[in-house]
């Protein structure tokens, strides 16, 4: 057993608690069910939740016969009422009568026994009887506090799994998936007549103008260009003649 002590301090106020916590090395945990007429009256509510297991904890006392140092109740959050049945296993402070596993197990399957026959139940109010069920024994505790959370952050992680897989799926496949195929091959298609072409017109000879043209533009050309010379060559000669000349007398 182990005394740990929490003191807070705010100002001139001082708040102080102690609390006495035991660690075992091995226990039984039980998960209880109730009649439905308890939730019924649950407020979901700490004071609530800790009453209730100081009733449950006495009720199974009186129908099994087993010491109150050997059995730990705790009343879950939440609807339905549920709660954690805790079978510890209990040590004298002089060292003596100290339970083994095997003791455990006698003591697990003496209270799975009562609440099978209905033998375990209290009175919640005057008229108002609630029966108490085993639901299934474990080696650990089965507490969750937050449900809601728990299956919000579920969603979000299955969400999270779906995303990746499908990314995954069309990178592995991609190039199965007809129309990205198509598109790849015509992308492909372009790349090459355009690398083609461009190769085709860098390895072609360099051909001067005048060599492309025709014999005939070129005949054309040089008689028009000794028409041009004869027309010249007359209209100096006539304007040579034209000037008149002057003669002093």
């Amino acid at each position: 057993m182990n005394t740990i002590t929490v003191q807070v301090s705010a100002g001139n106020a001082i708040l102080q608690d102690t609390k006495t916590i035991a660690v075992y090395e091995e226990f039984r945990s039980l998960r209880l069910s109730f009649s439905p007429n308890l939730d019924d009256y649950n407020p979901d509510i700490p004071e609530w939740r800790r009453d209730i297991s100081r009733v449950i904890k006495k009720s199974l006392v009186e129908a099994t016969g087993v010491p109150s140092q050997h059995i730990l109740v705790a009343v879950l959050p939440g609807l339905p009422t549920a709660a954690e049945l805790f079978v510890l296993p209990y040590q004298d402070p002089t060292g003596e009568n100290k339970r083994s596993a095997e003791d455990l197990e006698q003591i697990s399957e003496l209270l799975i026994h009562k609440l099978n026959q209905n033998s375990v139940h209290f009175e919640l109010k005057p008229g108002v009887q609630v029966l108490v069920h085993a639901a299934h024994l474990t080696a650990a505790p089965l507490v969750d506090l937050t449900p809601t959370h728990s299956g919000s952050a579920m969603l979000m992680l299955l969400s999270v799994v779906f995303v990746g897989l499908a990314v995954f799926v069309i990178y592995k496949f991609k190039r199965k998936i007809p129309g990205i195929n198509v598109y790849a091959q015509m992308q492909n298609e372009k790349e090459r007549e355009m690398v083609s072409q461009v190769s085709h017109t860098e390895n072609r000879p360099h051909i001067p103008q005048t060599e492309l043209r025709r014999p005939g533009q070129l005949i054309d050309e040089k008689v028009e260009s000794q028409l041009i010379e004869s027309i010249s060559i007359v209209a100096e000669n006539q304007s040579t003649k034209e000037i008149p000349t002057y003669v002093n007398v």
